[in-house]
């Protein structure tokens, strides 16, 4: 495999189903991270021009309390297994070239307390409930494609609400 030195690259090494250890792969060096999944609380590589998805196995850090992935440029969705971070209160991926859906999984981190996914292409109905309730538009903001609580609302459920200017 030929490695970008831009691009972050992740891989678990399983032992009978756990994940015992994960190698990073930055910039060409292989970092090797063992039982990383609960002693891990905060990851911070914002304004690292990466480039590339965010990798799947992030859900697998679940001892993080504080991710950010800002300012950089990621592309493709927001990871389903993200939800997974039961123990995160700050999740910012603000700032890059991310597409698709919010994941509903991440209405369902009880401690989450601060988001930020504005600047981004984000499109379709922003998740309801629980945590995402209490965020204010802010942390949508420059997601042309969301509509929904705290942004304008949807006419439907797949994408904003039409809008005319004049």
């Amino acid at each position: 495999m030929a490695y970008d030195q831009n691009t972050v690259y992740m891989m678990a090494r399983n032992y009978s189903g756990y994940a015992y250890s994960i190698v990073v792969t930055w910039k060409g060096f292989e970092i090797l991270f063992e039982k990383i999944q609960s002693a891990l609380g905060i990851l911070d590589f914002s304004n690292n021009n990466f480039n590339g998805e965010i990798p799947k196995l992030i859900g697998k850090l679940n001892g993080l309390r504080q991710l950010n992935l800002s300012h950089n440029s990621l592309t493709g969705q927001i990871p389903l297994s993200s939800g997974m971070l039961f123990n995160l209160e700050s999740l910012d991926l603000s700032s890059n070239l991310l597409t698709g859906r919010i994941p509903q999984q991440l209405a369902f981190i009880t401690f989450l307390a601060v988001l930020n996914l504005s600047h981004n292409q984000l499109e379709g109905a922003i998740p309801s409930g629980k945590q995402f309730n209490t965020f204010n538009a802010s942390s949508f903001e420059g997601n042309l494609g969301l509509c929904g609580f705290p942004m304008p609302n949807c006419n439907s459920s797949e994408g904003p609400a039409n809008l005319t200017m004049r």
